[in-house]
């Protein structure tokens, strides 16, 4: 089970690198998808917005706060500014 675990976290370490990085690129190498790139995050702070309150007491609070502390640090890490978080936590 901790090997799957392990497995598991490793997995999804390795996809953020690979997402973060490639929008990062594609923000520097075509300023023109910069925009949606930065509203693709919006869009995912507020889904997740919309997740956590439509299930209500269901999902735990702290669940909430992690999936938006993780879109914030995926957005500082892809945007290139770790000091200016969008959304509230």
């Amino acid at each position: 089970m901790d090997e799957n675990i392990d497995t598991l976290t490793a997995n999804v370490v390795a996809t953020q690198a690979v997402i973060v990085r490639v929008l990062g690129r594609l923000m520097r190498e075509h300023p023109t998808i910069a925009a949606a790139i930065r509203h693709g995050f919006d869009d995912a702070a507020r889904q997740a917005e919309n997740t956590a309150i439509q299930s209500g007491k269901f999902v735990p609070a702290d669940h909430s706060v992690k999936t938006f502390s993780i879109i914030e640090e995926l957005r500082a890490a892809a945007l290139g500014s770790p000091n200016k978080p969008k959304h509230g936590v």
